[in-house]
């Protein structure tokens, strides 16, 4: 069997999204199946420079400046990161360009015979696998990884060089069922990527996280280190263009890494090329304006407190005195009455809606509206909530879940939304 174009790939992957929770989440086991799989392609993800990023917030945006600072200064980077937002071939990019259809299909097509000779191989390890194969066959310099779910048994865990770069972005609570309840656990499953005798790096933590961030790398033997952003934002952070101002921190932390490889692998850094990437950064989702029907629409994927929060105070600090009609739908499981409690004092008007994908690592469906407590209007179909929102007085803003916004942008994409 050969795959002959995108749909017939897409629709091979969809057949290894898992259906059940144990299958989603499989733990040690899973890891393992990784650790195997990688195997059988040749370990490619061994004859790399990885740098890993985990933690609770920030991860995506991190991942992208980290990427697109390596490409400034004359590298060969490869990213990989998940969720995709509308198309799976996002999760592969080259300097920040994702590869193209035909590259995908033929990259998938070669380990076809790998992937049938496995049982219970699901879609997130697949395309690990996959990614770590296309960044040693593309020859990258540095691949830089964003971690799925936690890091411990996560399928993007399967470095072991140790000069892997391991790097934590904020933790908070967030899959808890899964994690732990605890801040502490949270940040143990983490930190769990820090290989033996490697380098870590991490923004400033909650102290329960630094303090189990400190005890899993002296127990690894592993260098560490945790940035402030106050420092540097003195320097080079002043000319971010993306908005928010957490993605400072996340920008603090990225050039903090590129320093660390800097000097580790000896080149110097082009300061003029960084101050440029800063100002013109910007990254899909993550507060996101776009104009649409001559209105301003603010898109951001905020799905726990954490992010909520440093979402709306970005919000509020852009667009001072003002109230917003919001779109939102949450994830199944997570904490929406936190994050809408958060969201309420800012609203003008709220529409609560729903969103169901059968293209990610799992099959992903929103909190049913009707089941949220809230005087708002409720839409249940996202093409008539979308329509609807659009005719409401700007700022409006869409946010709860990658999952929605994704989702959205397919209905631009494919121009299925209204006057777009």
């Amino acid at each position: 069997m050969k795959l002959r174009n995108f749909k017939q790939a897409e629709e091979f992957l969809a057949l290894h999204i898992p259906k059940s929770s144990q299958t989603i989440f499989p733990g040690e086991l899973g890891l393992e199946r990784a650790k195997y799989f990688l195997k059988l392609l040749g370990n490619p993800q061994e004859k790399l420079k990885i740098i890993h990023v985990a933690g609770t917030s920030g991860k995506g945006s991190t991942c992208y400046l980290i990427s697109s600072l390596l490409a400034s200064q004359g590298f060969k980077v490869g990213l990989h990161q998940s969720p995709h937002l509308t198309d799976v071939t996002e999760r592969f990019q080259i300097n920040n360009q994702i590869i193209s259809k035909k590259e995908f299909i033929f990259y998938l097509n070669k380990i076809l015979p790998i992937i049938k000779k496995l049982d219970g191989l699901t879609y997130f390890e697949i395309l690990v696998g996959l990614a770590y194969l296309i960044f040693y066959e593309k020859k990258v310099d540095y691949a830089v990884i964003e971690t799925g779910l936690g890091g411990k048994y996560d399928g993007t865990n399967v470095v072991f060089r140790s000069d892997k770069l391991s790097v934590l972005t904020k933790i908070g609570l967030d899959h808890t069922n899964i994690l732990g309840k605890t801040i502490e656990k949270i940040a143990f499953q983490k930190a769990s990527i820090i290989n033996e005798k490697s380098q870590v790096i991490s923004i400033d933590q909650d102290l329960k996280a630094e303090k189990i961030i400190r005890e899993v790398a002296e127990k690894k033997s592993a260098k560490l280190l945790f940035i402030s952003r106050g420092l540097i934002y003195q320097t080079l952070i002043k000319h971010i263009g993306l908005i928010g101002d957490y993605q400072k921190e996340n920008a603090a932390l990225a050039l903090a890494t590129v320093n660390y490889l800097s000097q580790r692998d000896g080149f110097k850094l082009d300061k003029e090329k960084i101050i440029k990437v800063f100002e013109t950064a910007s990254f899909p989702g993550r507060f996101d304006i776009k104009k649409i029907n001559k209105k301003k629409v603010i898109f951001d994927g905020a799905h726990n407190p954490q992010k909520m929060k440093a979402f709306i105070d970005s919000l509020i600090k852009k667009f001072p005195n003002k109230k917003f009609n919001f779109l939102i739908a949450f994830k199944k499981g997570k904490d929406y009455q936190d994050m809408l409690r958060i969201i309420i004092p800012w609203a003008d008007s709220v529409v609560l809606t729903s969103f169901s994908t059968k293209d990610q690592d799992m099959i992903n469906e929103s909190v049913d509206p009707a089941e949220i407590k809230l005087n708002a209007k409720i839409i249940p179909d996202l093409k008539k909530a979308w329509k609807y929102i659009l005719d409401k007085k700007e700022p409006i803003v869409v946010t709860g879940s990658l999952y929605l916004i994704g989702e959205i942008f397919k209905l631009i994409k494919n121009k299925q939304a209204t006057n777009i």
